[in-house]
């Protein structure tokens, strides 16, 4: 496989893009009041001005890290030892980029939340982020634990900086169905903004000495088969 600096490096551009327009986004995400049902919740959060806006930016960079995740893969960015991680994460938040965009279109049953008649964009979305949260977080809380294993000191800290980001992430969602008298708005934008931090600092500042040499598998199955018929 044929590498250079652009493609290597390209899931840089995408993860550091995806920081930046979450960073737009998510504080722009109309507030809730725990007080209230689920429906009324979806009906008045739905109706804000800022619902379109923050959501559309939440979509994109959900879009630009799966998009960053796939590049590292497909031109064996990251270290061998990470690779399966990656790729399982790489699915698992592709297939939340699909929660995200329900979650955005959620506002065109804002009128039937508010007069009780079926909305099922809306609890589409429901559904899918009772499933797709935690996946999602516990993917990425679980790659950043691999990162923060193989990478040297000086970019730790941005490791955790993820792991804490997938956990707050991963419990979300069932701390709300599990407490829906409480309100949990100071998870969710942890989360976000931690999600955030992490993507457009890795983006920024790469995986440092281990990303400089991509891996190049087939090579390596190349020289042990000559090792071994040797």
């Amino acid at each position: 496989m044929n590498h250079n600096p652009i493609t290597t490096n390209a899931w840089r551009i995408a993860f550091a893009a995806s920081g930046v327009a979450m960073l737009v986004g998510a504080p722009r995400h109309p507030e809730s009041d725990a007080h209230d049902s689920l429906r009324h919740e979806l009906a008045t959060m739905t109706a804000h001005d800022d619902w379109w806006f923050a959501h559309s930016f939440v979509v994109a960079s959900t879009v630009l890290l799966a998009t960053g995740l796939w590049l590292a893969y497909r031109y064996h960015s990251w270290p061998m030892g990470l690779r399966r991680a990656l790729f399982g994460t790489a699915v698992v938040v592709s297939a939340y980029v699909v929660e995200t965009v329900f979650h955005l279109a959620s506002a065109v049953d804002s009128d039937e939340l508010h007069h009780g008649d079926a909305a099922p964009v809306a609890f589409t979305h429901v559904g899918l982020s009772i499933v797709l949260y935690p996946l999602t977080g516990a993917a990425i809380a679980y790659l950043s634990a691999r990162i923060f294993a193989t990478v040297g000191r000086r970019r730790k800290p941005l490791a955790a900086l993820g792991l804490a980001a997938g956990v707050l992430h991963a419990v979300s969602v069932p701390l709300t169905m599990v407490f829906p008298t409480t309100e949990f708005s100071p998870v969710f934008a942890g989360a976000a903004i931690l999600m955030a931090l992490w993507a457009l600092g890795t983006g920024l500042a790469g995986l440092g000495r281990t990303s400089a040499a991509p891996a190049r598998p087939e090579l390596v199955r190349r020289m042990v088969g000559a090792a071994q018929h040797g």
